[in-house]
C-alpha cells in the first residue's frame, strides 16, 4: 500500500495507522476463512458508495458471502460494535445489487470478523455468522 501524505501547517504526515491496520486484519481474515475452506472472490469489492471488505464462495460452492472485517489493536476492545445500523444498512444494499447484478440463484449472506491485533501475539478471530440480516 503506498503511503498517502498531507501537509499540515508545513508538517508531512503519513497516512493513519488505521489502514494499515485495517489492511492487516482483512488479510488475517481472508487466510482465517481460507482455512475454512471459503475461496476469496474480492477483497475491498466497492459498488457505488458501499464496500465489501472480503466476498467468499462457502466451502461447499452454494453461497456466495460478504465480509466485513473490524480490526482494533487493543484486547479490551470490541470491533464487531463499530459494525452500526448505516454500515450495515450499506451491506445490505452492496448485498443486494451484487444478486441483481450477478442474476445470483445462490444464497447470499453477511457475516461479520472482529479481530484483535495486540503486539506480536497471534489475532483473536470471532466470526459472526448471518451477522446482518435483510440480504
Amino acid at each position: 500500500m503506498t503511503a498517502q501524505f498531507v501537509r499540515y501547517v508545513g508538517e508531512v504526515a503519513r497516512e493513519p495507522q488505521h489502514a494499515e491496520l485495517a489492511q492487516r486484519g482483512e488479510n488475517a481474515a481472508r487466510v482465517f476463512l481460507e482455512r475454512q475452506g471459503y475461496e476469496l472472490c474480492a477483497q475491498n469489492l466497492r459498488v457505488g458508495s458501499d464496500e465489501a471488505d472480503l466476498v467468499m464462495r462457502s466451502p461447499d460452492g452454494s453461497t456466495l458471502v460478504i465480509v466485513e472485517v473490524k480490526t482494533r489493536s487493543c484486547a479490551d476492545a470490541w470491533p464487531e460494535e463499530r459494525v452500526d445500523a448505516s454500515k450495515q444498512r450499506s451491506l445490505i444494499r452492496l448485498a443486494r445489487t451484487l444478486a441483481r447484478r450477478g442474476n445470483l440463484s445462490s444464497p447470499l449472506r453477511i457475516d461479520v470478523i472482529a479481530i484483535n491485533l495486540t503486539g506480536e501475539s497471534p489475532p483473536c478471530i470471532r466470526w459472526f455468522e448471518n451477522a446482518v440480516m435483510g440480504s
